[in-house]
């Protein structure tokens, strides 16, 4: 059977109108609806949306600079989200931003091509400690980068007499107050205004609700009449927290009553803050109003707060540390001074250790030191002293070989282990610090 030869030029023509036939329709409809054409126009030529790093570069240094005071306060980076997140959302045609693309990506990546010396601080996860010297370390941002900064080779403290000093732990002579904050992270911002030491405060702080050690720690400082000062999120967990620092809990009784005073956030803190719904919840509505009640929180707060909830972190450095010294200073917290008797027994001893150092002084002037020949196998000797005494550093192996006895060796651990007492370094069992 013989093939019918094919119809090059029909094919081509069909072809032609197969592709052309949706741009006819156009056309014609276009003739007759002129909008149809300005519709054609605004598809084809519709400009590319703005990407969320796109804006975050736009507005990031202005964000910075308005948590950390103009640079001139650390700003956890948290904070820079939250001034950050409603001008990148209005960027982005509200694309919601998620804190960990912010925090991991979007800021790190600035502050590296833009080579920015920001002092942007992100929460410790963890600690890291040193041998001998019962050095324990948060491994923060800021924590790790002192800690650098600090790193020196060893040298040789000359000896001299130890001035008079007042060795203090607790309350008592120590402090006047405790202040606890419901979030870790702020310490290098209290550090950086010298917050604890200008109204003699214990800071405390935990993620979330407090562990119980926190408030075995709180309940028997703050029961010999010391206040306690608490500062929260404006959200449902910020008030039951609060609330759990003067209440009994299965693990922990109350031993007597102490002074709580509210810091904030209340409704008078939030005017201008950033605002996120609230958390949700399978609790009833009018079970939460009424928890909501017995932990304080005043009926107009609790309208907002059953929607909405704001952080701490959307405060600015410097808002948050004029809101809190505005609140202590309304209180009418004070510096601590002992009493008479510790007055002039500080007195009589700073007196004396003054006159020691004028007579060392004196004595020094006048000192020969007796020649001494230095070991050929000085370090072989060390070495054999460490392998002999592993929990020593090598300093300690020199003095203790420049002895030669037992009990200078004891003498030694019992001064490290005095220094570790004086330290404060009272960690738990597995050296975690944490509690539960």
């Amino acid at each position: 059977m013989t093939k019918k030869p094919r119809n090059i030029a029909a094919d081509i023509i069909d072809a032609v109108e197969t592709g052309t036939r949706k741009w006819t329709r156009q056309k014609k409809s276009e003739e007759r609806h002129p909008g149809m054409r300005r519709y054609r126009v605004s598809r084809m030529t519709r400009e590319a949306r703005t990407t969320q790093k796109d804006a975050a570069w736009q507005v990031m240094e202005e964000c910075y600079m308005a948590a950390s005071a103009g640079g001139r306060l650390p700003a956890k980076a948290r904070q820079i989200y939250y001034q950050a997140r409603p001008k990148i959302m209005a960027l982005t045609e509200n694309k919601e931003l998620q804190y960990g693309y912010f925090s991991q990506t979007l800021l790190p990546d600035y502050v590296e091509e833009h080579r920015a010396s920001w002092d942007v601080v992100y929460d410790a996860r963890g600690h890291f400690a040193e041998p001998h010297s019962n050095l324990r370390i948060g491994c923060g941002t800021i924590e790790v980068g002192n800690y650098l900064h600090a790193m020196k080779a060893p040298k040789i403290v000359e000896a001299k007499f130890t001035d008079a000093s007042v060795s203090v732990t607790g309350p008592d002579g120590g402090f006047n107050a405790v202040l606890y904050c419901e979030k870790e992270g702020f310490d290098p911002l209290f550090r950086a205004v010298n917050l604890a030491n200008r109204y003699d405060l214990m800071i405390v702080s935990c993620k979330g609700v407090s562990v119980t050690a926190a408030r075995e720690l709180i309940d028997t400082i703050c029961s010999r009449r010391l206040p306690l000062f608490v500062l929260h999120d404006f959200d449902v967990a910020g008030f039951m927290i609060k609330a759990t620092l003067q209440r009994d809990t299965r693990r922990h009784q109350h031993c007597g009553w102490f002074e709580m005073v509210d810091l904030g956030l209340r409704l008078e803190d939030i005017a201008g803050l950033g605002s996120e719904p609230a958390a949700a919840t399978k609790t009833r509505p009018d079970i939460l109003r009424d928890q909501l009640a017995t932990n304080g929180a005043t009926d107009a707060e609790i309208d907002i707060l059953l929607n909405e909830r704001v952080e701490l972190n959307a405060m600015t450095s410097d808002a948050l540390i004029e809101m809190i010294e505005r609140k202590l200073q309304a209180y009418g917290l004070k510096k601590v001074i002992p009493d008479d008797k510790m007055l002039t027994e500080a007195f009589r001893g700073f007196h004396r250790s003054q006159q020691l150092r004028e007579e060392f002084e004196k004595l020094e002037k006048n000192f020969k030191e007796t020649a001494i020949e230095v070991p050929e196998d000085l370090k072989e000797r060390v070495r054999a002293e460490l392998t002999k005494n592993p929990d020593l550093r090598w300093d300690d192996a020199v003095q203790v070989m420049l002895d030669g006895s037992e009990e200078a060796l004891e003498h030694l651990r019992k001064k490290k282990q005095e220094a570790k007492e004086k330290s404060g370094d009272f960690t738990d069992a597995d050296g975690d610090g944490d509690d539960d």
